[in-house]
């Protein structure tokens, strides 16, 4: 396979006839990726604060509505002019989150209250939130009491009780419990004339005059809910919740951002998450089609440009988070001068010391040389015996064994000194062939003496012959080896197409061979294996002292062993962790000399083989087939390929580290598939590990309680709302579900909410100054008189009729 050409028609800036381009600028398939900034928490900002006795509300009955959600809280005047009573109020107020925090100042031993948005003010804030809700329904009293009083106080409210009727939103089938202890705490604490209460998302029905008979979607942050309004009464006995919301998909993609990047530099926060989710996840069409093309290989991105994407590189985002460049110490020249001055001389006196070490070790050759030969002198002094006991005192078994040492401190001084000089040192081969005389005279001729010498003669004569057949086979093997190497050249010069597909062979086989010993490895680390047990049993018996129960005697039986204990040797873990330091020893320095023949190989087709390109090396291989992995990690491109190489060093180089483009690539999360796996959970909560029904076949659950008339009516008015149902392709993808379920004489129509944040505050602004609100409102009498959990039902709060 040739290599693939750098540049082609089909890269941006390239020519039509497939030059290259004259830019010197690579293509860069990151380029044209969208880069997000990372959300940063929310600065806290002064909330504006109503004056209320000079206001036109002062010594009115204009309803205070409070949207009590349990992600974000918003409150104001229904009216804006309270002397109008159809100038409804275009927006809350104040709206702000649904938290509270306390906070110790050490320093002024004083603690602070903080609420709303003010909450994110720093690290030690953040780590105490706490909210009123325990998924939507309030449990936190005391934190519900600590912000409706800063609610009130942002109202300007400062008289002694609150002189404003109340209208407050709450979750589908809020329990009689919380609700009761709300009216305790309007009542008892803020003294409100009335209070009346209604579901949130019925009100953004309300504002949006969706009409009587409906179908209501709504997804807030902990749930989602399906309410069917017949006559424009919502029916609570018709309606159905799934668990699952803005706070458990934010959840989800956080727990998949760190199952895909579990080393990432930075903390991503899940207010970061939920930021992420609400901009850039987007609801499937098609979800089995769209991942089932998201699993398409990508093709190298050297050779494409993005309008040939894959489905996963064309919905790839970047997620940049905030990071500081390492920027590399700038020397002047004269700095740099004075670091190699300081360099060489460094060396200098390293290679000096090391002239001194080795001249003071041939000053000790030289008087051992000395020694030994003064030695020598005293054979022709003494008696033989003697000579041998003045020996044996210095270490030496005979005679031959003080020549052998004079010899070998002869030809080291030798060595020294022609490297003192320069010089190349050439050994002279004084080597006589060694005579044994009496290997051929018969045992019959010789004493006893004689025999034990001929004995020793005949040993030495089989060393030196074997010494001999070793030389000769040595010899040998290096002109074979020169003659194939003379072959192999030849045949690359004369027949250069079967040369290279010889040595292609080689290169597959070395291949081969390298994924044979992973696979081998892979098994072996696995002690429930077939070779890891067979392995682990040849070394039990290696280490066990004695033979083993049932293993075979010396006189080739086999003998159970009586009285001695069963070898339990690889019962322990610590036994396998020996296993584990045998098997890592033995295998080392093979699989280097694998990859060192492989790299070889390799060297020899890159520089000889012009039909073998960078594409067709090993590293290009195993990056090509995780290039898809690469992609889901790194977006289009799969960013550095070579890190998949098992030689590559470039993420050791330590230059990388001070790189900018290097760091600020590791602080970049990439999202794809995530973007519509996280919203897919509405319609398959399985996903996420939830045994319920999705939101389509909930849908057709409710509407099918009816009858066939009022079924055809709300399947024309399906109406969605909620901040969890602002994903791109949200009213398509329910439209195409209930579609595909519903007979083709039954016309679908989806309609969204036109302000999801606000359109249910706004609805109970306007039906708060209706006779309705009045007419079912709870009074401080009916609460004294009836209880606190009493209640009037109306068409905005879920009848069960």
């Amino acid at each position: 396979m040739a290599p693939v050409a750098v540049h082609d028609s089909r890269m941006p800036g390239s020519s039509s006839n497939g030059a290259a381009s004259s830019s010197s600028t690579p293509y860069q398939p990151l380029d044209h990726v969208p880069v997000h900034p990372a959300a940063d928490f929310p600065k806290p900002k002064p909330v504006p604060k109503l004056a209320y006795r000079t206001s036109a509300y002062f010594n009115t009955e204009c309803p205070i509505v409070i949207d009590n959600g349990s992600s974000e809280l918003r409150a104001g005047f229904a009216l804006s002019s309270p002397s109008k009573p159809t100038s409804y109020s275009s927006q809350p107020f104040v709206a702000y989150d649904n938290l509270i925090s306390k906070v110790r100042d050490r320093k002024k031993s004083l603690t602070m209250l903080l609420v709303g948005n003010d909450v994110y003010a720093d690290g030690l804030s953040r780590s105490s939130i706490r909210t009123p809700f325990d998924s939507d329904v309030v449990t936190g009293w005391d934190a519900m009491e600590i912000v409706l009083d800063y609610t009130f106080a942002n109202l300007g409210i400062d008289t002694d009780r609150v002189n404003h009727p109340v209208c407050m939103t709450e979750t589908l089938c809020n329990p009689a419990y919380s609700r009761g202890i709300m009216n305790e705490l309007m009542f008892e604490a803020y003294q409100v004339p009335m209070v009346n209460y209604g579901v949130d998302c019925l009100f953004s029905a309300y504002q949006n005059e969706v009409g009587p008979d409906a179908l209501v979607v709504s997804s807030g942050r902990s749930s989602t809910v399906v309410v069917p309004t017949v006559g424009g009464k919502g029916i609570l006995t018709n309606s159905k919740r799934l668990a699952w919301g803005g706070a458990q998909a934010s959840d989800l993609l956080l727990r998949l951002i760190q199952l895909k990047y579990p080393n990432f530099p930075s903390r991503v926060t899940p207010w970061q998450a939920q930021n992420m989710m609400e901009d850039l996840c987007y609801v499937s069409s098609d979800y089995t089609t769209d991942i089932r093309g998201m699993s398409m290989l990508p093709a190298s991105h050297k050779t494409h440009n993005p309008s040939s994407w894959t489905p996963m590189e064309r919905s790839d985002v970047i997620i940049q988070f905030p990071f500081a460049d390492a920027l590399p110490e700038q020397k002047s020249a004269e700095d740099l001068a004075a670091q190699a001055e300081r360099r060489k001389a460094a060396g200098d006196r390293l290679r000096e010391q090391t002239r001194k070490m080795r001249l003071e070790k041939m000053m000790q050759k030289e008087n051992d040389l000395r020694y030994y030969l003064q030695l020598k002198e005293w054979k022709g002094k003494e008696r033989k015996a003697e000579y041998l006991k003045r020996l044996e005192n210095d270490g030496f078994d005979n005679e031959g064994a003080l020549d052998k040492m004079v010899t070998k401190i002869e030809g080291a001084l030798k060595r020294f000194r022609a490297k003192e000089l320069g010089e190349e040192y050439v050994e002279d081969d004084k080597s006589e062939e060694p005579s044994f005389p009496l290997v051929d005279v018969p045992d019959a001729d010789l004493d006893e003496e004689g025999v034990k010498e001929k004995r020793k003669q005949r040993l030495m004569k089989a060393g030196y012959d074997a010494r001999l057949r070793a030389k000769a086979e040595k010899a040998e093997e290096k002109r074979l080896e020169e003659e194939a190497l003379q072959r192999d050249e030849d045949e690359r010069v004369n027949n250069p197409r079967v040369w290279s597909s010889k040595l292609r062979r080689e290169y597959d086989d070395a291949i081969n061979r390298i994924k044979e010993r992973k696979r081998m490895k892979e098994m072996l680390s696995d002690r429930k294996s077939l070779a890891a047990q067979q392995r682990m049993k040849s070394i039990t018996a290696l280490a066990s002292d004695a033979p083993a129960s049932g293993s075979a005697t010396p006189t080739g039986g086999r003998k159970r062993k009586k009285g001695g204990e069963e070898d339990t040797f690889g019962a322990n873990d610590d036994d396998w962790a020996i296993y584990r330091e045998i098997q890592a020893a033995d295998d080392s320095e093979e699989e280097e000399d694998a990859y060192t023949n492989l790299a070889n190989i390799e060297t020899r087709l890159l520089t000889l083989d012009p039909t073998f390109g960078p594409d067709d090396t090993y590293a290009a291989r195993l990056a090509r087939k995780n290039r898809l992995t690469l992609t889901f990690f790194n977006g289009p491109g799969g960013g550095q390929e070579s890190t998949i190489a098992p030689t590559d060093t470039a993420l050791d180089d330590p230059t990388n580290a001070a790189d900018p483009e290097s760091i600020r690539r590791a602080h970049q999360l990439h999202l794809n598939v995530e973007r519509i796996r996280v919203p897919e959970v509405l319609w398959q909560p399985s996903i996420a590990g939830l045994d319920q029904a999705g939101l389509d076949e909930v849908c057709s659950h409710v509407v099918h309680s009816f009858d066939a008339e009022t079924r055809a009516r709300m399947l024309q008015n399906i109406f969605v709302t909620g901040r969890h149902t602002a994903y791109r392709g949200f009213e398509e993808r329910l439209y195409s579900s209930i579609r595909a379920s519903q007979p083709s004489s039954v016309s679908v129509k989806v309609t969204a909410a036109k302000d999801r944040r606000f359109d249910a505050w706004k609805g109970a602004a306007r039906w708060s100054v209706g006779d309705e609100f009045r007419q079912s409102a709870i009074t401080k009498q009916d609460y004294e008189e009836k209880g606190k959990e009493w209640f009037k039902e109306h068409a905005l709060s879920a009848n069960w009729r």
